[in-house]
């Protein structure tokens, strides 16, 4: 099933066989997972996918549609709220991943589904930001200004916050920070110069990162920040993103060298030829080739477990001699105020869910590809 979706998902459907009612409800259970129904039913009534979809599981994927278009609407006036407020306060916003996407390179805002919206302000204005949007109604954990100012060094984002409407914002002090795993190289994140260069979208009305920057973060953010547990929404990102844009590809390859992350892109770019478009590594000379058993494991990655995640990594970690690293209390904890002994049944719970993903054989596969993957990105 795994492989069925990813080739519903891009111009491999003639791959997937007869399958029964079983197998089409496990994909489906899969593809919601993924947050791929409102996009599959974009492909169905485009005639992208020719394969005998059943009835009732074509429904689901129209009404998921239909309930994600109204979503995104919710999100947009969150997102327009959010630019009003920090620009009241002289705090430039930008527009990330999907949120700068599902409006601009997608078919539809609608088959984009999106958890949250982030948008990346300046390290030394994050804190403020996430005060002022919390002064503006917005709902957000307690946290002192000591750990907020700390996270804004050293995470990606800050604590989450709600809007009245309940959509979720992450505010990023940086395009990206950490990776999961130790072991996985990142690369230095030039975050002023992203900000400096970022333009109005208009269809958007608000910035967003330009266009080779834009590129790298996506890439960064499916393959190293992540490793690809994204699942394919992080392809077709990129994919839209390259087929509305003139990308100077031999500019990009130079950056990407000279800032480390011409690895990432390699391996990012040659899923989207397998899976998405054909030929695409090649269009955009790419001057690293992975080995096809890599790519084997790693696009396993894109559909592992959803809920085994975390688990995943944490398997991974192990395999890197982590040990017990993923298990430790994270930033965002600490910012829900919670008490001694909650925090120890957060960790009791987490060593729990460990064992139980331990024994399943596919997810101790995907962490011991997660580690696999981390050592190649490393150069190892």
């Amino acid at each position: 099933m795994r492989r069925a979706l990813l080739a519903l998902t891009g111009h491999r459907f003639g791959e997937i066989g007869t399958l029964t009612e079983r197998q089409w409800r496990s994909l489906d259970r899969l593809a919601a997972g993924h947050r791929l129904r409102p996009h599959l039913h974009g492909k169905l009534v485009r005639k992208e996918i020719e394969a005998e979809v059943p009835a009732f599981i074509a429904q689901g994927w129209q009404e998921a549609h239909r309930f994600n278009a109204l979503d995104q609407l919710v999100q947009r006036r969150a997102l327009a709220r959010i630019a009003l407020t920090l620009g009241e306060h002289g705090i430039a916003a930008v527009a990330l991943k999907g949120a700068a996407l599902a409006w601009s390179v997608w078919p539809s805002p609608a088959e984009r589904v999106m958890r949250d919206i982030d948008v990346l302000v300046p390290q030394a204005r994050a804190t403020q930001a996430y005060r002022s949007l919390r002064d503006a109604g917005w709902q957000a954990p307690q946290a002192d200004g000591e750990l907020l100012d700390r996270m804004a060094r050293e995470e990606t984002h800050l604590p989450p916050l709600f809007s009245p409407d309940g959509v979720m914002c992450e505010v990023h002090a940086h395009a990206w920070a950490s990776a999961p795993l130790a072991s996985a190289a990142m690369p230095p994140c030039d975050d002023e110069g992203i900000l400096a260069r970022a333009v109005r979208d208009d269809s958007l009305g608000m910035l967003v990162p330009a266009d080779e920057d834009m590129l790298a973060h996506l890439v960064m953010h499916c393959a190293v920040s992540h490793l690809f547990n994204v699942g394919p929404l992080g392809l077709l990102d990129i994919d839209y993103f390259v087929a509305e844009r003139e990308i100077d590809w031999a500019a990009f390859w130079q950056r990407a060298q000279g800032e480390g992350f011409a690895r990432p892109a390699a391996l990012v770019f040659a899923l989207i030829g397998r899976w998405l478009r054909p030929g695409f590594q090649e269009n955009t000379i790419c001057p690293i080739r992975a080995d096809a058993a890599l790519l084997d494991r790693v696009e396993d990655l894109l559909v592992q477990d959803p809920a085994a995640r975390k688990d995943i990594n944490a398997i991974a970690g192990l395999a890197t001699g982590e040990r017990g690293a993923r298990l430790k209390e994270a930033p965002l904890d600490q910012a829900k105020g919670s008490t001694g002994f909650r925090r120890l049944g957060r960790l009791a719970t987490r060593g729990a869910s460990l064992a139980g993903t331990l024994a399943n054989r596919r997810s101790r596969n995907d962490g011991l590809a997660a580690a696999e993957l981390a050592r190649w990105l490393s150069g190892d």
